[in-house]
């Protein structure tokens, strides 16, 4: 049984984040389930590191279009962004060391707390504001600081 459906309660009014949320809670309960039926800790692992990057990625999204359409908590929205992203860190790497029930149990209750407190009660948050809005991952890519271009060894200025 999933630990979570998405449903239409979850909307958010953007459509690439939408889709992002559907992809992330359908990885959460793939995990959940992998857990519950004792895959092994390789397949785990690799699931929970998807799951980062995704997650940041759809972060970068969520903040751009929030940035665009002037919503006025973007900092705090941002700010929990950073918790979420650093506390999946922390328990893949607990995770890596002692592959517990205990372990597994935390990490369950954290992707559950994401899915169910984060997207309905801060994501809801921006829906008057970015409803209808866009961010393609182009849009992400182009956000991003670029670094400059190496310069060939010996060919100075």
């Amino acid at each position: 049984m999933p630990l979570t459906l998405w449903t239409d309660k979850y909307e958010v009014g953007v459509e690439s984040l939408d889709a992002d949320h559907i992809i992330i809670f359908s990885l959460i309960n793939y995990i959940d389930e992998a857990i519950r039926l004792d895959a092994s800790q390789k397949t785990i692992h690799r699931m929970l590191r998807v799951l980062i990057l995704l997650a940041v990625e759809h972060f970068q999204r969520e903040e751009i279009l929030m940035n665009k359409n002037a919503y006025p908590d973007t900092k705090a929205h941002t700010a929990e962004h950073h918790k979420i992203v650093k506390k999946l860190q922390s328990l893949i790497e607990a995770y890596e060391k002692s592959p517990t029930a205990n372990v597994s149990g935390e990490i369950i209750n954290v992707l559950a707390a994401w899915m169910n407190g984060h997207v309905m009660e801060t994501d809801m948050r921006y829906r008057p504001f970015l409803t209808g809005q866009e961010a393609s991952p182009r849009d992400a890519a182009s956000e991003q600081p670029q670094a400059e271009p190496e310069q060939p060894v010996g060919s100075g200025p």
